[in-house]
């Protein structure tokens, strides 16, 4: 059923329902349509010309428009001299692409292609809005646990296995009450005081968002967040040649199962001249999985369509089906430089390492 767009927020029933969702209760597709409306009447989210369309799934291009105006950068994006080098992108996205392609915020599937109108998931919105409020890939979360990163920060009510619209609102909404890493600034405060949002129009939702942060049980710290997010729950080890290369693994069905079934001895090939892959004899469980995955240079990932482990020496674009296990812990350029040159199969033992 397609929600319709509604030209005012409902404040009271808004509030009332806000406050029932932070003790607890399930969010429901009308809590979902008055965040869409509170996004809507400070010029964040604008739905389509059939309404919001809270049940359809994201696409890379309405992620990525989403993200720009969560940054408070839209006019900067649509008067900004940015460019990208994608053919597929439609005219009215090319400027927010090119923003976000110029910040290095996004990738293409390939140096030439976008593509638009391909899926976003929960892991890779979480990983954009976690960079929106300051913190950074590497030092205080990975690609892998942003999802976690993201929930233990309080952007996350449910999780689910299909990423729709209405679940980017309510994460989008979440982002609003969030402070920026070292700040006591929220994101929402920030808008206003660049300018992107309008004062009044925020002002209600600002007193909405004070009462909350004011409930000590709801408030999550910046350093119980760093203390807890981003932890592997076990490291491997990759052995080839003279090579011995260490990867932390994620905390995730998937991976777990596949530290069930170590130690290993398997013979890698080259695929595309970025990956090195290996098909296993029986597939590694999906459960709980995103929809895909963005890959770069030294994850160590499972593919699940086909049933194989892939090692990445190259960046690659989004990919649907594939699932993080790991990030190489260090030392990744030079391996990648010998994984490259590496052109026949050759053979790896896979290890717990206690």
């Amino acid at each position: 059923m397609k929600t319709k767009k509604h030209s005012k927020p409902i404040h009271l029933m808004f509030i009332m329902v806000m406050v029932a969702s932070i003790y607890g209760q399930t969010a429901s597709a009308s809590e979902d349509n008055l965040k869409a409306d509170t996004l809507n009447s400070l010029g964040l989210f604008l739905g389509t010309d059939a309404g919001y369309e809270l049940e359809k799934q994201v696409t890379r291009t309405e992620a990525a428009i989403m993200l720009v105006r969560l940054l408070g950068m839209e006019k900067e994006a649509q008067n900004g001299n940015y460019s990208h080098p994608f053919t597929d992108v439609p005219a009215w996205a090319d400027k927010y692409i090119a923003y976000m392609y110029s910040n290095s915020l996004t990738r293409g599937v390939s140096d030439e292609e976008f593509d638009p109108d391909g899926l976003c998931n929960l892991q890779m919105y979480s990983a954009f809005v976690l960079r929106s409020l300051g913190f950074e890939d590497g030092s205080d979360f990975t690609y892998g646990t942003a999802i976690k990163a993201a929930g233990q920060l309080g952007l996350l009510d449910t999780i689910t296995h299909t990423f729709l619209r209405g679940d980017m609102v309510a994460v989008s909404y979440s982002a609003l009450s969030t402070k920026f890493k070292n700040s006591d600034h929220t994101m929402l405060d920030k808008l206003v005081a660049d300018g992107a949002v309008d004062a009044k129009a925020a002002e209600p939702v600002q007193q909405l968002f004070a009462g909350i942060v004011t409930n000590e049980s709801a408030a999550i710290t910046n350093d119980s967040l760093i203390d807890n997010y981003g932890v592997e729950d076990a490291r491997i080890k990759l052995t080839f040649g003279n090579e011995e290369v260490i990867v932390n693994m994620y905390d995730n069905p998937t991976s777990r199962d596949f530290l069930t079934r170590l130690p290993l001895t398997l013979t890698f090939e080259d695929y595309a001249e970025t990956e090195k892959i290996v098909y296993l004899d029986n597939k590694l469980s999906t459960e709980d999985a995103s929809s895909g995955s963005d890959p770069s240079v030294g994850d160590f990932a499972y593919f699940s369509p086909w049933g194989n482990l892939v090692l990445y020496y190259k960046d690659f674009g989004y990919s649907n089906g594939l699932i993080m296990l790991g990030k190489i812990e260090s030392g990744m350029e030079e391996l990648a430089e010998k994984l490259r040159n590496m052109s026949g199969d050759f053979t790896v033992k896979i290890e717990k390492m206690e």
